[in-house]
Formats: structure tokens, sequence, C-alpha cells
């Protein structure tokens, strides 16, 4: 069960989080009735909901207040997206990209603390996020401060002050994109330079904390792709989706109503034991598949390419130039029950191996 907050109604289980000190409870389906939602927790749970069809994505409380889900439209709008993000696009965005990582990595400072998200993740998805959505670099800039403001109210979706804020904030984003698939517009934006970081931010917490699996890639520079699957899975980014059934369904011998809500918490299934070996290892050299960090099946995330790239082009140079990274300060997080990460990661990076 969920340890509860001051509100009852937003769920909040600590142990969904990178830096508990404790693994993920699994536990079988059951119905919370302070949520008014189903609680998923095992990966065969998660992933039979994320292929049914009569599961469809809503918002975290019961009223919603979002629009009716149209599945054609959400079929049309992945169509449009994959098109977008081809193999062939990704490569040229790739080959912009690594060049600027490889030569902003040369230039960080060694043996001096330096903040990570600041020096390093967050002007390169910057970067990232102007070439996608076809705007100046300048632009960006301007507008990151705007789309931080819809960013926190996703991490935080229960938060009314960050709602309200977030509101005002996607009217003046909306404004500002009008080319290119509506997924990699004002929304795209905000994923490319808000979510991409917090989601770097937490694989790199990671890798410091396990400063053997920085040194192996470090020394092994053809484990990072495999690494970034590993570390999807085990750092993550999103705690909890929510689902609502739009039939009676029977999943896996559990009866959910029409109507009902469905909670994902999604880090718990990506540490399950039925489904990966030493779930609570991070392990840069597993090849067992299957984390739940971006979907699956056709509810997967459109953008899994893309999200996959700029992780491995980002963080490679990092890794290939500095044999470690020591903490140089207490980490601050931020976020709530949508997602957490670092604020901040202040370290000493190191050039040589001890």
């Amino acid at each position: 069960m969920p340890a509860r907050r001051d509100d009852p109604l937003i769920p909040a289980w600590s142990r969904d989080q990178l830096d508990s000190s404790c693994p993920p409870e699994i536990e079988t389906p059951y119905f919370d009735k302070l949520l008014s939602a189903w609680v998923l927790s095992r990966h065969a749970d998660i992933l039979a909901a994320f292929r049914a069809s009569s599961l469809c994505p809503s918002g975290p409380t019961p009223q919603g207040g979002s629009e009716p889900f149209d599945e054609g439209l959400r079929l049309k709008m992945r169509a449009e997206t994959m098109e977008a993000l081809s193999p062939a696009q990704l490569r040229v965005w790739r080959a912009q990209l690594t060049p600027q990582a490889q030569a902003l990595a040369g230039n960080l400072p060694i043996e001096e603390p330096l903040d990570l998200m600041d020096r390093y993740a967050t002007p390169l998805c910057l970067s990232l996020a102007a070439m996608v959505t076809g705007i100046s670099r300048n632009d960006a800039e301007g507008l990151c401060d705007i789309a931080q403001q819809v960013s926190a109210t996703s991490a935080e979706p229960h938060d009314p002050a960050l709602r309200a804020s977030a509101k005002s904030a996607n009217a003046a984003l909306r404004s500002r994109f009008h080319a290119g698939p509506e997924a990699l517009r004002d929304s795209g934006f905000v994923a490319l330079s808000q979510t991409i970081p917090c989601l770097l931010g937490n694989a790199w917490f990671a890798l410091i904390q396990h400063p053997q699996a920085w040194r192996l890639l470090h020394q092994h520079r053809g484990l990072t792709e495999q690494a970034i699957q590993e570390l999807l899975r085990y750092a993550g980014l999103v705690r909890t989706l929510y689902r609502t059934a739009t039939a009676d369904i029977d999943l896996n011998g559990y009866f959910i109503h029409k109507g009902e809500r469905v909670i994902l918490r999604i880090i718990a299934a990506n540490h399950d034991p039925d489904r990966f070996s030493c779930p609570n290892q991070l392990d840069v050299t597993r090849r067992d598949g299957g984390h739940l960090t971006l979907g699956a099946g056709p509810h997967s995330c459109v953008a899994a390419g893309l999200i996959h790239m700029a992780a491995v082009s980002i963080t490679a140079p990092l890794l290939q130039r500095f044999a470690s990274a020591n903490p140089a300060r207490p980490i601050e997080w931020r976020g709530g029950s949508g997602f957490r990460s670092p604020r901040s990661l202040w370290v000493c990076l190191t050039a040589r191996e001890d």
C-alpha cells in the first residue's frame, strides 16, 4: 500500500524512488479505495495493461479534467510522429548532436566541482529540442523557463498550483510552434528540453552511485548502447501512469469494470524478480531486456528511438573522457508522484583511472 501524504488521494509509494534504501514492493493487483483505482506493480500485469485495447490513457484523478480519449486521433498522431522520427532522420540528428556533446565534454573541468545538469545535460538537450522542433537555439533558450512549468506538473500532477501555472505556460508554448507533427511541437519541446535531462540525471546518478559500472563503461566503449537500456530499467523516470477501462476486462485473472481507473507502478515493474534476475542490482552488461520505462505494445513510447539516441549520444562522450565522477554535494531531488530526478548533480570528474 502507498505511504500516505497529507492528502490521502495522492499516491506515494516511497520505495518507488531511485534514492530509496529499500527496493519497491511487488504486489498482486488490488483495488485501493482511497485512490479509487486498481494498483498494478507486477511486470506481467503492467505489460498486459499496456497491451489491452480497452485500457486507455487517462489523468491522475477520477474526474481527470482531460478531453475524452480518441483512439483514432492517437493512432493518426502516432503514425505521423513515427514517420518524422524515421531511422534516417535519427541518424541526421545524431550526427549533429554527437560532436556538440564531444566538444562540451572536452571542455568540462577536471577535478573541480561542477553541476552536470547545468553544464552538460541542459545545453545539449536544448540543442536537440531546437533541432527536432525546428526552432532556433536562441528561441529554445527563451522558452526553457516556460517549458519547465509544464514539466513540473507532469512530475507532480496532483498539485493545483502547478496545474494552474502549466495551463498558461502550455498556451504560451503552443503559440510558438506551428510546423511538423503535433507531438513534436510544444509537447515535444517540453519532453526534449525538460524530461530527457531528468532521465539523464537519474541515469548518471545511478552510475555515480556505482563507480565500478562507470569505470567499466569508460574502459569498454562498445557497452554504452546496451548499458543505456539497463539504466532505463534500473533508474527509469516515470513512477506512475494512469489508465481507465473503456469496457469490462479480465486482466490476468483480475476483473476490472468499465470506468474503473488503473494505476501502473512502472518503477516497481522494472524491479520485478519474476522478470529480471537480481533486479535491484545495476548490471550494465545485462542482456535480458523488456523494461517498461518507455511503455510496451501499442502504447509504447513513439519517441523511444529518439530518447535512446539522445541518451547514448550525450552520455557516451562523458563516459569516454572521464574515468569517474565523484559526488561533490548532496543531491537535491525534485518532482513527485509522476516522476523524480536530481535538481542538480554536483561532481568532480576524473580523467584518469586510479
